[in-house]
């Protein structure tokens, strides 16, 4: 290992060496040059073997680095490419999953149409909601619509129309204090008067005027009685409370039928046809009476 250490170490002084030897055998030997050029390209030879292996190590590193290089933009153009694609399917997918959703409403909506023969309907798109008490449809005078006009949908009832332009209208729903129906319960037929809370954290609405004896249980349907401007029998919500406070009169918690934050598409009424009541000339049922000021007696209000 020493040896050959000091060989690589001294390397270019024994080359030289070498060659002077071999000038100095040539000529005392008197053979011609060849011999001398054979020995230098054999020297020359195994002098600069190590530099061009080194050279052929470099050449294939870089060669490899640069094919590195080129596959790596390539397999990032194949990943920006593969991106592109898989967003564009997302966004299709979601687009044909609206369609469906759209298309599973317009069905239901002509199924209703088809099936609902009293009623005289006006198919309206929802452009805008003011935290579901309020929303604006893209219908207006010009197509017939007036305000006190009820608003419902295949679910049940929304709210009434109460501004009206030419072509856009306001619908205020149950979530608006403003709006206030006349209910009954569908099971025993008692009256209340359901109005919204005004709220945005309270969910239900309120169906106030109910009298202490009659019978009104959590999950009761509530539905529009004959005194309300709406259809009688239409689904307003269900009961999900009953709160007694001691007076003459209770009030309900009323969960709505329909959602006033999911309203894509409605129907205004434009006209009703008359009930199997009012056909037959029965007379319409007593509203609730207002609570007023009961100027009585304490002897005759506490009477048993």
């Amino acid at each position: 290992m020493a040896l050959s250490r000091r060989i690589s170490e001294h390397r270019p002084a024994i080359v030289l060496i070498v060659m002077v030897a071999l000038s100095l055998a040539s000529m005392a030997s008197g053979r011609r040059a060849g011999f001398i050029g054979d020995g230098v390209r054999v020297a020359v030879s195994a002098t600069s073997y190590p530099f061009l292996k080194s050279m052929k190590a470099v050449q294939g590193a870089v060669g490899y680095v640069a094919g590195l290089v080129f596959s790596y933009n390539a397999y990032r153009t194949e990943t920006e490419m593969a991106r592109g694609k898989l967003a564009e399917a997302l966004q299709q997918t979601v687009q044909r999953n609206e369609f469906m959703q759209e298309n599973s409403r317009l069905r239901r909506m002509i199924d209703f149409v088809r099936e609902e023969q009293r009623l005289s309907l006006e198919a309206a798109e929802v452009i805008e909601s003011f935290k579901g008490a309020t929303v604006t449809i893209d219908r207006g005078a010009m197509r017939g619509i007036a305000e006190s006009m009820c608003a419902i949908t295949e679910n049940g009832i929304v709210g009434m129309v109460t501004r009206v332009g030419p072509f856009s209208a306001n619908v205020v729903t149950l979530r608006n204090a403003e709006c206030k129906v006349g209910a009954m319960i569908a099971r025993n037929r008692v009256r209340g008067i359901v109005h919204g809370s005004g709220s945005d954290i309270n969910p239900y609405c309120t169906m106030n005027y109910i009298d202490m004896k009659d019978d009104v249980q959590p999950g009761d349907q509530v539905v529009t009685s004959p005194e309300s401007l709406f259809p009688t029998g239409y689904p307003i919500g269900r009961v999900a409370a009953v709160h007694e406070t001691g007076s003459l009169w209770k009030s309900a918690d009323v969960e709505p039928a329909v959602n006033p934050y999911r309203l894509d598409e409605i129907f205004v009424v434009r006209k009703a046809v008359p009930s199997a009541e009012e056909l037959a000339g029965m007379p319409p049922s007593e509203p609730a009476p207002t609570p007023g000021p009961d100027d009585r007696p304490l002897q005759e209000r506490f009477a048993p």
